[in-house]
C-alpha cells in the first residue's frame, strides 16, 4: 500500500472517532438539559401546587372566620339627649345637680345651661349559641368623661364594658359595671339621677357572680357576690403620696346582693331587695407640720341598702331604695364626704329615696319622687355639707316612638354646718332620640 493510502485510511480513522466521541458528548449534554427541564418543570410544579394548597388554606381560615364573626350578634343602642336647663341659683356643675354651693357669696345667682353630653352610645355583642356557655358583652360610652369643663368638647366616658356568661341558672360577669348595691334610680332627667341626695352606688370594675333559684314559675330568690375595685370619684388620695387610698389598702371591695322576685299584683315581678358592701382604705396622715413622719389608719367603708320595685297596677309602679353606712364619698353618698379632713374622723350618713310612676298611654308618662342624704351632725366640721334633699317631678311625651320630649321641675336644698343654705329651684327639658 502506498504511503498517500496509509494516511488517508488513518485520517479517516481519527475523523470517525472524533465524531464518535463528539455525538456521545451531545448525547450526554442533551440528556442533561432534558433533566434540569424535568427539574425545572418538577419545581415550579411544586410551587403551584403549594400556591394553590396556600390559597386553599387562606380561603378555608377566611370562610371559617367570617363564619365566626358573621354568626355574632351587633346590637347597638343609645340616644341623643340635648338638656337645657335653668336654675334660679348656682350648682354643682351646672349641667346636672349634685348639690346647691353655699349661697353666703352669691346670693340667688340664677345660670342657664344648654349640653348633649349625656348623649350615649353601646352596643350589645351577642355571640353564637353553639357553646357550653351564653355569651354576651356590652359596651357603652358618654361624653362626660372630663366632668363639667370643655363644654363643646366632652370627652368620652367609659360607663359599661364587660363580659357576662352564662348557664342555666348561674351566670358570671367581668368587667366594668354598675355597682351591685343599690341597684336602682329614678327616673329623672337630670343626669345624676339622685347621687349625693338618697341614691347610691356607681359603676367599677367587679367579678360578680350570680344564681338565681326559681321556687316556681312567678317567684325566684336572686343572689350574688361581686369583687371589685376599691376605687371611686371623690377623695381617692386624701394624704395625697400619689397612691389611691383603696389601692393602697391592699384589700378589694365585697358586694352582695339578695333578692325575691315574685309575682303578686300584676304580671309584672314585685322585687324586695337587701344588698351591701364592705371595703377598706389606708391613709397616711402626717402627725403635724412640726414632726416627720405619718400615721397610717385603715378606714373602712360599708354599707347596709333595702330596695324595693313594686308594680301596683299595669300602669301605676313605686320604687324607691334606702341605705346607711360611713365612708359613702366614693358611693356618692354623704353628699361626697367619706372622711373629714379636718378630725380625720369617718362620716357616718343614712338616706334614701322615692319615686311613683304612672304611665298614661304611649305617649304620656309621668314620675315624681324626693331623695334625701343625711350625714352625721357630729363627724362634720363647720362649712361642711350636712344635708342634701331633692324634690322632682317630670312628664316624657312621646312624639314618635324614636323621640322623647321631657320637661322636670326639681327643688333642691343642701344644708350645711354653720353656714346658710343652698337653695335652687330648677327646670329642665330635654329632646332624646332613641335608637
Amino acid at each position: 500500500m502506498c504511503l498517500w493510502c496509509f494516511l488517508f485510511l488513518s485520517t479517516q480513522v481519527v475523523v470517525a472517532s472524533e465524531v464518535e466521541q463528539l455525538k456521545q458528548r451531545i448525547d450526554t449534554l442533551e440528556k442533561e438539559l432534558r433533566e434540569v427541564k424535568d427539574l425545572l418543570k418538577q419545581q415550579q410544579q411544586s410551587r403551584e401546587e403549594e400556591r394553590v394548597r396556600v390559597e386553599k388554606l387562606e380561603q378555608k381560615v377566611e370562610n371559617s372566620s367570617s363564619s365566626v364573626i358573621s354568626s355574632f350578634k351587633f346590637k347597638p343602642y343609645g340616644f341623643i339627649k340635648l338638656d337645657a336647663s335653668y336654675d334660679d341659683s348656682r350648682t354643682n356643675y351646672g349641667n346636672f345637680v349634685f348639690y346647691i354651693p353655699n349661697e353666703s357669696a352669691h346670693k340667688d345667682d340664677n345660670e342657664f345651661n344648654i349640653t348633649a353630653r349625656q348623649t350615649r352610645l353601646g352596643v350589645h355583642i351577642i355571640a353564637p349559641d353553639i357553646y357550653d356557655w351564653k355569651a354576651w358583652g356590652r359596651i357603652e360610652f358618654d361624653f362626660y368623661g372630663d366632668g363639667a369643663r370643655h363644654e363643646n368638647k366632652g370627652a368620652p366616658l367609659l360607663r359599661h364594658a364587660f363580659v357576662q356568661l352564662e348557664k342555666g341558672n348561674f351566670s358570671l360577669l367581668a368587667g366594668q359595671t354598675s355597682d351591685l348595691i343599690s341597684p336602682l334610680y329614678p327616673d329623672t332627667l337630670n343626669y345624676v339621677v339622685g347621687w349625693t341626695a338618697g341614691n347610691i352606688g356607681y359603676r367599677r370594675p367587679q367579678l360578680r357572680a350570680t344564681y338565681v333559684h326559681p321556687f316556681n314559675k312567678d317567684t325566684k330568690l336572686i343572689s350574688a357576690l361581686a369583687i371589685a375595685r376599691s376605687t371611686g370619684t371623690v377623695n381617692e388620695d386624701l394624704d395625697l403620696d400619689l397612691q389611691n387610698d383603696g389601692e393602697d389598702a391592699g384589700f378589694p371591695t365585697v358586694q352582695a346582693r339578695l333578692a325575691l322576685a315574685t309575682k303578686m299584683l300584676t304580671k309584672k315581678h314585685t322585687v324586695f331587695g337587701v344588698t351591701g358592701h364592705y371595703g377598706e382604705e389606708e391613709i397616711d396622715w402626717e402627725l403635724n407640720q412640726f414632726t416627720f413622719g405619718t400615721r397610717q389608719e385603715r378606714v373602712k367603708s360599708w354599707s347596709l341598702n333595702g330596695d324595693f320595685d313594686i308594680p301596683l297596677t299595669e300602669k301605676v309602679a313605686v320604687k324607691g331604695e334606702a341605705f346607711v353606712g360611713y365612708n359613702l364619698d366614693d358611693y356618692l353618698g354623704g353628699v361626697l364626704q367619706g372622711v373629714n379632713p379636718t378630725t380625720q374622723e369617718v362620716v357616718k350618713t343614712a338616706g334614701g329615696w322615692m319615686q311613683l310612676s304612672y304611665t298614661h298611654s304611649d305617649k304620656w308618662e309621668y314620675h315624681l319622687g324626693f331623695g334625701l342624704d343625711d350625714p352625721k351632725n357630729n363627724d362634720l366640721s363647720s362649712g361642711m355639707r350636712s344635708r342634701n334633699s331633692f324634690y322632682f317631678g317630670n312628664v316624657v311625651y312621646s312624639l314618635i316612638p324614636p323621640v322623647d320630649i321631657g320637661l322636670e321641675y326639681s327643688h333642691w336644698e343642701t344644708e350645711y354646718k354653720n353656714r346658710s343654705t343652698g337653695i335652687d329651684n330648677r327646670i329642665q327639658t330635654s329632646i332624646i332620640y332613641k335608637w
